[in-house]
């Protein structure tokens, strides 16, 4: 299992490998200390559950992105989720990528104007 310290080192590679400047102060922006949260998975055994470590917070869409190694696949690590509310699994697989980048890339973070709320 990885920690608080690991995951921030992972988030930090990934914004070493970032080249618009927008897209890493957006991001830089949101970050907050990574922390674990517990995950149903919505495919595979009943019951099974997923640490994924929250590394953004979006509050005004209610979305975040998180790190799960252990997830639908990983190569796919970086995930859109819920922050709270009903839907706090771990999600479809078409909501992680393969990196940070593109997760932000794909995140109501980016994709909606500023101040415009996310239903």
């Amino acid at each position: 299992m990885k920690d608080a310290q690991e995951i921030s080192a992972l988030v930090d590679r990934g914004l070493a490998g970032i080249r618009d400047p927008r897209l890493v102060q957006r991001i830089r922006d949101l970050l907050v200390t990574p922390y674990p949260v517990e995950r149903m998975g919505d495919y595979g055994s009943a019951g099974e559950r997923f640490t994924c470590w929250t590394v953004l917070e979006h509050r005004l869409s209610n979305t975040g992105i998180a790190f799960c190694s252990q997830g639908f696949d990983p190569a796919n690590p970086w995930g859109l989720v819920a922050l709270s509310g009903p839907h706090m699994s771990i999600g479809m697989d078409s909501a992680w990528f393969v990196s940070l980048e593109d997760a932000m890339r794909e995140s109501a973070a980016w994709n909606n104007p500023v101040g415009q709320e996310v239903q």
